[in-house]
């Protein structure tokens, strides 16, 4: 485990959103972006050029990991990984960002007394802890000031605060720190995902409904004209369909990520030309993934009514998909239906002037959280 004052000397921001505080820690040099994902690592370097934001440098390597495997395993199998790409791509950077989500992780939403930031600063422990469900000496607190408000005739002022346990910001820096990287900046996935949508065209009018599905969760926010307002990790994701698969037909993993793959969820006319064939193990991993899907959207749904349940002005104008099992065949044309708004896979990419001639397009979608952090690093997050 890391030596926490360590840490802390080395000025990194744990999920805060304040742009001032961002910008002083990132002063001093170009800053790569590190998504380290559940399945992947993707990495991100995005510089300000004389024509706008360009993607300078990438990277995407897949984790050769079990999907039970060990948080331990997990984490030698990553710096392991992480070292091997930054070789292969010959990056010298030094300085890196990252972020974190799961149930280590906590963003709530809070009127706190009316305080400057430095005040707050001071008194946040105290402040925050009523809103904690974790030990207040065992997480790093981060907050971002939203703006005034006004509370049984007393000043009050609306408040992000995000918790993230100290154990999780360790593993992650150690993680950085052993590929030879030294920590500008961690954050929240869900935050990175704002800072991309904020710059794609209309990023800032409506509310749209972001959800990046990953290895392991899924990443839920509601950006309401540009300001992400709900936050919430959902614990369905790409190895959830994987090893439902595996149950429904008693295979593999291997061959359970083949069909997962290949199959995804079938329309009406799939499955009939499935059934017409007796692909009777398609038919029953595109049942067994559809399941899966159906949970998620149970609990998108629960998000979604909570956020409609606030005021009559609310409403979803549309959903982004992003993370690599965004990519399900059919995903989009199911939620869709299910959720009655447009539905497509988000570019991230779409954010930037210009982006390496090598770069595949279909794998765009799992970029979305490195390429919001490098966003900010490069200045380009508003």
């Amino acid at each position: 485990m890391a030596d926490w004052s360590k840490l802390k000397a080395q000025a990194i921001a744990i999920a805060s959103t304040a742009r001032s505080r961002v910008k002083s820690l990132l002063a001093g040099g170009p800053v790569l972006s590190v998504d380290l994902g559940g399945a992947a690592i993707k990495i991100a370097l995005i510089a300000e050029e004389a024509g706008g934001l360009e993607l300078k440098a990438w990277g995407h390597a897949p984790l050769d990991v079990a999907g039970e495997a060990p948080a331990d395993e997990r984490k030698a199998k990553a710096l392991d990984t992480l070292r091997q790409l930054l070789s292969i791509k010959g990056l010298k950077l030094k300085r890196a960002a990252t972020s974190l989500s799961g149930n280590s992780v906590l963003v709530r939403y809070v009127r706190f007394p009316s305080l400057s930031p430095a005040e707050l600063a001071a008194v946040l422990p105290v402040e925050a802890e009523p809103f904690i469900p974790f030990d207040i000496n065992e997480v790093q607190l981060g907050f971002h000031i939203l703006g005034e408000a006004e509370e049984d005739g007393q000043k009050k002022m609306d408040t992000v605060l995000v918790a993230a346990k100290r154990d999780l910001v360790s593993s992650r820096v150690e993680v950085l720190e052993g590929a030879g990287l030294s920590p500008a900046l961690i954050d929240v996935d869900s935050f990175a995902l704002e800072n991309v949508c904020a710059r794609l065209p209309d990023g800032q009018a409506g509310t749209t409904l972001c959800l990046n599905i990953g290895h392991s969760a899924t990443n839920l926010s509601l950006i309401a004209d540009g300001a992400t307002r709900v936050v919430r990790d959902i614990f369905i994701g790409g190895h959830a369909v994987t090893k439902a698969v595996m149950k429904e037909l008693s295979c593999d993993y291997a061959r359970a990520e083949e069909l997962k793959k290949s199959c995804g969820l079938f329309l009406d006319e799939e499955k009939s030309r499935a059934l017409q064939e007796q692909k009777n193990d398609e038919l029953a991993a595109a049942a067994a993934a559809a399941q899966v899907v159906k949970d998620l959207v149970t609990e998108v749904h629960r998000s979604v009514d909570f956020y409609l349940s606030q005021g009559p002005d609310h409403a979803i104008t549309g959903v982004v998909l992003s993370g690599g099992s965004a990519r399900l065949k059919n995903l989009t044309h199911f939620l869709s239906g299910d959720l009655k708004v447009p539905v497509s896979l988000l570019n991230p990419m779409a954010a930037l002037k210009k982006i390496s001639d090598d770069f595949p397009a279909d794998l765009s979608p799992s970029f979305a959280v490195a390429v919001g952090l490098a966003l900010r690093c490069a200045g380009g997050a508003p």
